[in-house]
């Protein structure tokens, strides 16, 4: 049976630029559906958060440019010491018959080893 679920996942950039958050976004998002197989139809919506280091593009911007048409909603991370830096977490709200299956990339991939498949 269908249910509605939540889907975790991160990724990190190396440099705050326009050109390394697209591709970062573009990268977590179909490894999210990848991972889910997910159709578009199945996403309710993303929330995107990220640090404060990451100013010089929204990532929220570059979902939508790459052609998400769903709800997007976008918060900062607190500041918290030692807190992993340069770091894109989504939160995918989906509808599916599976388990989610948590996707972290490139530096995150520590952040959740415990969802992490």
């Amino acid at each position: 049976m269908e249910r509605l679920i939540a889907i975790r996942g991160a990724t990190t950039i190396e440099n705050d630029t326009k050109e390394e958050i697209e591709k970062a976004c573009i990268e977590l998002f179909n490894a999210i559906k990848n991972a889910n197989s997910l159709d578009e139809d199945d996403i309710v919506s993303i929330q995107i958060s990220s640090t404060q280091d990451i100013v010089s593009y929204y990532p929220a911007t570059a979902l939508r440019l790459s052609g998400c048409d769903k709800p997007l909603f976008s918060s900062l991370e607190p500041p918290i010491v030692g807190s992993l830096p340069k770091c894109i977490r989504f939160l995918v709200l989906a509808y599916t018959k599976t388990d989610p299956n948590h996707i972290y990339l490139k530096n995150a991939i520590n952040l959740k080893k415990d969802l992490s498949k």
